[in-house]
């Protein structure tokens, strides 16, 4: 396996923006692909056109984000205008495209170490140029590539999987509880401020953070739906006592995501582990006795929901969502029975979900092997 630069093994075309009165969505010319926001899995997702481009990329063209943030890669399935925010990089035709795409996605940390820029990061064509890519001849690259693309096969239908079962309890919900505008069980709507002791959210001034403490959750540690300590900021023992005076999250309760692109996002407290809010996370005490978290976590995931937050939110950049209209949002207040019935259908499902989590990382685990293991090459001679 020999290295060389990925310009011996690829002519690459700097995007550069059209007029903007060229672009539209209607159809009228070829793609435009501005950057990253446009990519999807593996091939970008069509939004705007332009009939008037400036660059191109061709078909299988690898198509590369250069503005912030750098280094992320999706394949061109068709002709395309490409904007300032991407790179379009042609492998000649003596080597397999699908397999410098692979190879590219293992170079992103490094190719983010080298952007520059202090506000926004870019990387530019002499440094797209000089990526060191390691190759085989193009009989070994087809293998390598078919191993590859098995693998990630393998992936994606475990990744369906886990999404049938999320919408397997949404549909349960619908099923069990109906929705706000037709309400066929006749339940009580009531304000969600009903169900619950308290809705309050975090602190509202940026803390002094610390090495190590007690976590500091915010929207990013939650947007999952899952309450998650393994990237949260940390803060003083000291500041948290201080903190939870106002605001204490326990077991039982709901977060709900209130500020930024991810607002409306809940989930359940499941731990006894202190942790403190930042204000852009709202806190709901439950009245245990009368609604049960799972039921509220799923009415608040529920689209009824979702469109009352979407009318309420505030903010021309940043969208915000107040407490004052959270505390107003109409729910359904169903028999506590039936709300257990279905909590524990979904405890159900989570079982099942949570081994076909642990099967996606093993299959994760095992597709990054066999990248290092190909790029390093030991697969095949």
């Amino acid at each position: 396996m020999d290295k060389i630069k990925l310009s011996e093994i690829a002519t690459i075309i700097m995007g550069q923006s059209p007029n903007s009165d060229t672009y539209n969505e209607n159809g009228e010319g070829i793609p435009f692909f501005q950057g990253k926001s446009d990519f999807g899995k593996v091939n970008p997702s069509v939004r705007m056109y332009c009939n008037n481009p400036i660059k191109i990329a061709e078909k299988y063209d690898i198509l590369m984000s250069v503005r912030a943030p750098v280094g992320d890669v999706n394949i061109a399935d068709r002709i395309c205008c490409i904007g300032r925010g991407l790179c379009a990089i042609r492998i000649t035709k003596n080597n397999n495209y699908k397999y410098i795409y692979y190879y590219l996605t293992t170079v992103k940390k490094e190719l983010d170490l080298l952007s520059t820029g202090s506000t926004f990061k870019s990387i530019n064509k002499s440094i797209l140029k000089n990526i060191d890519v390691k190759i085989s001849n193009l009989k070994v690259q087809t293998k390598i590539v078919e191993v590859l693309d098995q693998a990630q096969s393998l992936i994606d239908k475990r990744k369906a999987q886990i999404e049938a079962l999320d919408e397997l309890v949404k549909s349960r919900f619908i099923e069990m509880f109906g929705n706000l505008n037709t309400n066929t069980n006749n339940f009580e709507i009531v304000n969600l401020e009903t169900l619950t002791d308290k809705i309050t959210d975090g602190v509202h001034s940026k803390p002094e953070y610390t090495s190590e403490g007690v976590p500091f959750i915010s929207v990013k540690d939650i947007n999952s739906g899952k309450l998650k300590f393994e990237n949260c900021k940390y803060i003083s023992e000291e500041a948290h006592n201080g903190y939870v005076k106002r605001c204490r999250p326990e077991k039982g309760d709901i977060l709900y995501t209130k500020v930024g692109a991810t607002y409306g996002i809940p989930a359940i407290v499941d731990t006894d582990e202190e942790f403190s809010l930042y204000v852009s996370v709202a806190l709901l005490k439950l009245k245990k006795e009368i609604v049960n978290p799972i039921y509220i976590k799923e009415a608040m995931r529920s689209i009824d929901v979702k469109r009352q937050a979407d009318r309420q939110v505030k903010g021309i950049g940043v969208p915000d969502l107040h407490l004052v209209e959270i505390k107003k949002f109409k729910v359904f207040n169903p028999p506590i029975e039936l709300q257990n019935q279905f909590a524990n259908f979904v405890n159900q499902v989570d079982k099942l979900k949570f081994e076909m989590e642990k099967s996606l990382k093993e299959l994760e685990d095992n597709f990054n092997s066999l990248m290092q293991r190909a790029f390093n090459g030991e697969l095949f001679n």
